[in-house]
């Protein structure tokens, strides 16, 4: 099925249309996409196709997140597709870290919906992303917080001490910790940890330095300490990723 036959057939099949439409009624700005059932992108706006590294949205159409986004990334959206396809329960304005067009480690807001057949049948979904900075959204926990992202952002590659960050907000450690953790629904430290990764991936795609090099730039004791927490999020090793995404490498030393 050619991508402007599938995207009329899905059009065809939608019982509501509107209900994509409410998304925009609240998001001026928005990574905008529709799946089908099987996790094939049927429709996207082109904040959503430049995301992907796409020139037009019928590059996209009949693909999954696994042919545009890093493994781990892809496993994380596709998890969250299947809840709200099976359960048929929206996830709303959920924070997220991941890097922006412009390969800057950013918060994005998530949404995403079921979308149903005039059988009343969920035939897919549909999504957007907010990018908190960009969009510059009147967000009242993220702004509190903005001073501490911005200052692991900027110093991830340096150690960073819990006590450096809540000093920032003028608040005790465990005022701190249990702030943050409550608007991000994890610890300042795995926020750093995360951080650190996202930025060392963009060097494994990017750059033909070494891998012992890069974890020491961005921040890890040394090799094996970022191997080890690389592959708890990434779900692969640094070598195993680069080759992935970056076709190779000629120094994995």
């Amino acid at each position: 099925m050619n991508a402007k036959t599938l995207k009329a057939d899905f059009i065809a099949r939608m019982h509501s249309p509107e209900q994509i439409q409410l998304l925009f009624n609240h998001l001026p700005d928005v990574y905008y996409f529709v799946k089908d059932r099987k996790g094939l992108f049927v429709m996207a706006n082109d904040t959503f196709v430049k995301q992907c590294g796409a020139r037009n949205e019928a590059e996209i159409i009949g693909k999954t997140d696994f042919d545009f986004f890093p493994i781990g990334r892809a496993e994380n959206y596709v998890k969250d597709d299947n809840f709200v396809m099976e359960t048929g329960e929206s996830i709303i304005d959920r924070v997220e870290l991941a890097p922006d067009p412009g390969n800057s480690i950013n918060w994005f807001i998530t949404t995403k919906v079921p979308v149903y057949s005039n059988e009343k049948e969920i035939i897919g979904l549909a999504g957007t992303a907010r990018d908190v900075t960009r969009a510059n959204l009147a967000l009242r926990p993220y702004t509190e917080m903005r001073a501490v992202l911005e200052y692991v952002r900027d110093n991830y590659s340096q150690p960073i001490e819990v006590q450096e960050l809540a000093a920032l907000l003028h608040l005790s450690v465990s005022q701190f910790e249990r702030r943050f953790r409550k608007v991000f629904q994890i610890s300042p430290l795995k926020h750093i940890m995360n951080v650190r990764i996202r930025a060392a991936s963009l060097r494994l795609m990017n750059s033909n330095d070494t891998i012992a090099a890069i974890a020491l730039d961005c921040g890890f004791y040394d090799h094996s300490h970022f191997t080890r927490n690389f592959g708890r999020l990434m779900k692969m090793s640094p070598r195993e990723y680069r080759r992935q995404y970056a076709g190779g490498t000629p120094t994995d030393g």
